[in-house]
C-alpha cells in the first residue's frame, strides 16, 4: 500500500471578521507558539484486511480530535464520504476491483485546525455471493433443459467433460436451440456472465444469454421478453474472429452482465444460438457459467 501524508489547516477567523478586522483567510502551517490552533493532530491511520474486499481503518484516538471524515474515491468510478461526526474507525467494503483511494481528515477543538492523511488500496478481487448456478460446467447434463427455438432443428448442444458445445445449421434456415435451468433469486443485483470459445463464424450466427420469469417452450424462440443481457452477433461485429474469453468481454450485444430482481423468486436462466446461413454456429463452446449476487 502506497502512503501519502497531506497537512492542511485552517485559521480561526470567524470572530475577527465579525468585527471587520478581516474579511477572510487562506490555510497556513501549524506552527508553534499559535494560541489559535492546535498543535499537530496524527491524521495517520492503519489498513486491515482478511479477504483483499473488506478494511478497517483505524486512525488516532487524541482526544484532542474533535472528529473524523473518512472518505474514498475509486479509478471505477466508486465513491463515499463519511460527513463530520465519524468515528476513529471505519469499515469499508470495495466491491469491485481497482485502485481506491482513501482518506482520513482529523479536526481539533481549537480553531479548526484540521489534518489529512490517505492511503492507497489495491483491491484484484470482485466481491460477489455463491455461485447459484447448478453445473457451471456442465458437470450433470440433468441440471439444463434443452429446447428448440424455431424452423427445422439443425443446431445441437453436445455436454461435454466440463463445458458444453453448441454446433451445426444450414442455409437460410434461420433455426437454433437453447439452454436453461430454473434459478432462485432474492431481490438484489446478479452478475452474470460465462466463458466462451470458439474459432468464429459469419453469415448470421448468434448466441444470447437471458434471464426471465417465463419457462422456455420448446419450439418456441425465446428472448422478446426480456432482452438479453449478453451476445455475441456476427452481424454487429463480434463472433466473426476466434474468441476466447468471459461473455461479457468479448461480447458485443445486449444490455450488460448485471440484472436486478426487486422481488425473490424463480427466474430461468438461458442460453441460445443460433444461425441464418450458411455456415451454421461453428462450435461455440460454454464453461463457467456463473450468476451471482452483488452484495
Amino acid at each position: 500500500m502506497k502512503l501519502n501524508i497531506i497537512l492542511r489547516n485552517s485559521c480561526f477567523a470567524a470572530a475577527v471578521a465579525a468585527m471587520g478586522l478581516l474579511t477572510g483567510c487562506q490555510p497556513e502551517e501549524v506552527t508553534n507558539g499559535n494560541a489559535l490552533t492546535m498543535a499537530d493532530m496524527d491524521a495517520s491511520f492503519t489498513a486491515v484486511s482478511t479477504d483483499g474486499n473488506n478494511y478497517v481503518f483505524t486512525g488516532s484516538d487524541d482526544p484532542n480530535i474533535q472528529y473524523h471524515t473518512w472518505s474514498y474515491t475509486s479509478s471505477v468510478g466508486a465513491s463515499a464520504v463519511e460527513a463530520r461526526g465519524a468515528g476513529n474507525t471505519k469499515a469499508l467494503t470495495f466491491v469491485f476491483p481497482g485502485t481506491y483511494t482513501v482518506q482520513h481528515r482529523v479536526v481539533g477543538r481549537t480553531a479548526g485546525t484540521n489534518f489529512v492523511s490517505q492511503q492507497t488500496i489495491v483491491v484484484t478481487n470482485l466481491l460477489l455471493g455463491d455461485n447459484i448456478v447448478a453445473s457451471p460446467n456442465f458437470e450433470n447434463a440433468a441440471d439444463w433443459h434443452v429446447f428448440n427455438t424455431s424452423g427445422t432443428q439443425t443446431v445441437s448442444w453436445a455436454f461435454n467433460s466440463g463445458s458444453a458445445t453448441a454446433s451445426g445449421g444450414v442455409a437460410n434456415n434461420y433455426t437454433g436451440q437453447g439452454i436453461y435451468q430454473a434459478v432462485q433469486v432474492e431481490a438484489g443485483t446478479y452478475l452474470v456472465d460465462m466463458h466462451v470459445e470458439g474459432p468464429g463464424g459469419n453469415d448470421l450466427m448468434w448466441f444470447q444469454v437471458f434471464t426471465g420469469t417465463t419457462q422456455p417452450v420448446n419450439g418456441s424462440d425465446y428472448g422478446s421478453d426480456p432482452t438479453a443481457l449478453l451476445g455475441l452477433n456476427t452481424w454487429a461485429g463480434c463472433g466473426v474472429a476466434p474468441f476466447n474469453g468471459m461473455l461479457a468481454t468479448v461480447g458485443c450485444v445486449g444490455t450488460g452482465s448485471q440484472v436486478t430482481f426487486t422481488q425473490p423468486g424463480t427466474i430461468y436462466l438461458v442460453i441460445k444460438t443460433g444461425t441464418g446461413a450458411n455456415n451454421g454456429v461453428n462450435n461455440i463452446t460454454v464453461s463457467n457459467v456463473s450468476m451471482r449476487k452483488l452484495p
